[in-house]
């Protein structure tokens, strides 16, 4: 068990939305609080961040952060603005995630001469393809990565890339998978089922490089070979996002029949009690999809691509199929494949999940590997 207690010790937790802060790294701030940190949020401002408040974390909202934007202008404003922030707030630590935190936040700590670490959520759409954007982002990358004291990676491969080019020092680099579940919350729920027909159900946001496209050709597939499904698709639309899928593709392929639009949820759990198994044919360079592994915690199946972050959670056969990314042929033989199996079959799929979520990836596990490195920043 690791006792810090120190409440001249303050921490900010840096985030690109106050969504991400609340329903993913609540349970670390809960535990920093409870060892007598003040735990303080900078993020934008959403419909989260008065739920922080409410559980007593001092909220700093920051204005200049678009996580979509690429004006170079606007971005050295979010670095003054951090550096403001920072001045005021005078905090002994702060943690970064995703990419903006990670390099202009990380910057504003080192010119302040605060310490600071940078978790890889993630590389995103940046980094699906070979790009002019892509070398700046690695130059801006080994800048801020210079100022932290560590840097966390969620899966090995990410790590092993940036170590490989020289982004990241090999004594900085530290892998902790995943950002943890909690395993209480996400748990095999015993519900009555509204649907006749096998249910694949795909929780994304609605981008292309999350599979969308392939989900629906895989929808398409089936329902001309006759196949009974449904494929319920559930997440909500990210306007203005070049990779965003437009809603008349949706709703087209709705109308089609080939999937089956459910909206969007804060509670997941109901949609994925419903399910037969959960897919996610990303090839978005994913740190390691939480999704898959709040599905996995409610002994559900996984369909997934053979990608890194994805296939980290996936053993073949065992919890779940691999397929091969972009390749709804691929995606909708899975499907298939997974229909033959017997009750029992998958019965036992989901369990292995579950185990394999209680043993590698449950919160408890991360946040105590979390509060040894915090500990160790501190000393």
């Amino acid at each position: 068990m690791i006792i810090m207690s120190d409440k001249n010790k303050s921490i900010v937790l840096s985030s690109n939305t106050s969504f991400s802060l609340y329903n993913f790294r609540l349970g670390l701030m809960k535990a920093l609080q409870e060892r007598g940190f003040r735990v303080m949020a900078v993020a934008p401002e959403d419909e989260f961040s008065q739920k922080l408040e409410a559980l007593g974390f001092d909220f700093s909202p920051i204005r200049n952060l678009d996580r979509k934007g690429k004006n170079p202008i606007k971005d050295l404003r979010l670095l003054f603005e951090y550096v403001s922030i920072y001045r005021r707030l005078r905090p002994h630590l702060v943690i970064n995630f995703t990419i903006k935190p990670n390099i202009y936040s990380s910057v504003a700590c080192g010119l302040l001469g605060i310490k600071s670490i940078s978790v890889v959520t993630g590389l995103g759409y940046v980094y699906i393809q070979k790009r002019v954007l892509q070398t700046l982002v690695n130059l801006l990358y080994k800048v801020a990565f210079s100022f932290n004291q560590k840097v966390v990676f969620l899966n090995e491969e990410d790590m092993e890339n940036f170590l490989s080019i020289g982004l990241v020092k090999k004594q900085k680099a530290i892998l902790i998978k995943s950002e943890g579940i909690n395993t209480e919350y996400f748990y095999p729920m015993e519900v009555k089922k509204t649907n006749q027909k096998p249910i694949f159900l795909m929780i994304s946001r609605l981008l292309w490089d999350k599979g969308v496209r392939e989900f629906v050709e895989a929808g398409r597939i089936l329902r001309e070979k006759g196949i009974s499904a449904e494929l319920w698709l559930l997440g909500p639309f990210d306007e203005g996002n070049p990779a965003g899928v437009p809603r008349e593709h949706i709703q087209k392929a709705q109308e089609q029949g080939f999937i089956k639009y459910v909206g969007q949820a804060q509670d997941v759990r109901p949609f994925i009690a419903q399910a037969d198994a959960v897919v996610l044919p990303s090839y978005y360079r994913e740190g390691i999809p939480r999704v898959l592994l709040e599905a996995m915690a409610m002994a559900k199946p996984i369909i997934t691509t053979d990608s890194v972050g994805c296939r980290e959670v996936c053993k073949e056969g065992q919890n779940g199929f691999l397929v091969r990314p972009r390749d709804p042929q691929s995606l909708a033989d899975a499907m298939i494949k997974f229909l033959t199996l017997s009750e029992e079959e998958r019965k036992a799929m989901g369990e292995e999940g579950r185990k394999m979520v209680l043993e590698e990836f449950d919160e408890r596990i991360v946040i105590d590997k979390y509060l040894k490195l915090i500990e160790s920043c501190l000393t």
